[in-house]
């Protein structure tokens, strides 16, 4: 029977989010899993996003849904207290490394980078792209081959400015229907990375669009089973601070039936990525 790769990869966006790092390095060496963490650098400025429901009262719900506040002054950082993402924990990111899942970078500035990262050139992208593996790399020591653009900003610019870092592989796409990994293109170009592309939405987003945990379970099962029959990688994402922090027994129970199940296989996104480029 043909085993299709699963990769559960976690963006770690803010100091909250490494702070649970711990908690879920336990639950993935309760089932046995290796996953990928991509980990933004710079400036957490977490309590920036308070400012967008602010603005738009429509995404209150959804806002609160999402527990803004339950790591308390960690809710406010940007704002309080000045904190480093990657600074905020080292020892969790060594942890990372240290239990055989692997690292990779997502970005530089966080809430800037969904902000500024869309009207930026090349040029502009890749110096960003330096501060942030130079960033990541001096606090973990750690071999950086994947990168993940956050909030899946997929420019041409960005597009082009990842070639010139040598990863083996990017993660900048979502989508809904089974996609291999590809080559992207930027006009007549094709891009000399890899694209390893994310499956769904998370649970911690399918929750705050107010999908009930049943549900959410059975839409998780439905998309294993589409990218199953495709012979495709199937990538489940989230957040520590959203999958641990909010939803963890949903999520475990998620792991639990993916890895029960003997169609699947779990590995890392480099992992899928190297056997990808074998197979094509």
């Amino acid at each position: 029977m043909f085993e299709t790769p699963v990769a559960i990869r976690m963006d770690v966006d803010s100091a909250r989010d490494i702070a649970l790092v711990p908690e879920l390095l336990d639950l993935f060496r309760l089932f046995d899993i290796k996953g990928t963490f991509f980990v933004t650098t710079g400036p957490d400025r977490l309590a920036f996003n308070l400012f967008k429901h602010v603005a738009n009262p429509r995404r209150y719900l959804k806002f609160i849904k999402s527990k803004p506040l339950r790591y308390g002054f960690q809710s406010l950082n940007g704002i309080l207290r000045n904190v480093r993402v990657e600074a905020a924990c080292p020892a969790a990111l060594r942890g990372i490394t240290e239990e055989g899942h692997e690292l990779g970078l997502h970005g530089y500035d966080h809430y800037a980078w969904m902000n500024e990262v869309p009207n930026l050139d090349e040029t502009s992208i890749k110096a960003l792209i330096s501060r942030g593996l130079n960033a990541l790399t001096a606090v973990s020591a750690s071999n950086i081959v994947g990168f993940a653009s956050p909030g899946f900003t997929a420019t041409s610019a960005l597009l082009r400015a990842i070639d010139s870092f040598g990863f083996s592989y990017s993660s900048d796409f979502k989508c809904s229907e089974p996609t291999s990994p590809f080559y992207p293109k930027t006009g007549a170009e094709t891009r000399h990375v890899l694209q390893v592309p994310v499956s769904m939405d998370s649970i911690g987003e399918l929750s705050a669009n107010g999908v009930p945990e049943d549900e959410i379970k059975v839409r998780v099962h439905e998309s294993a089973d589409r990218w199953h029959s495709k012979r495709l990688p199937f990538v489940l994402y989230g957040h520590p601070s959203s999958e641990v922090g909010c939803y963890v027994k949903l999520f475990s129970s998620v792991l639990q039936d993916l890895n029960d199940d003997a169609r699947f296989t779990f590995l890392t996104l480099a992992q899928i990525a190297r056997q990808w480029k074998v197979r094509v």
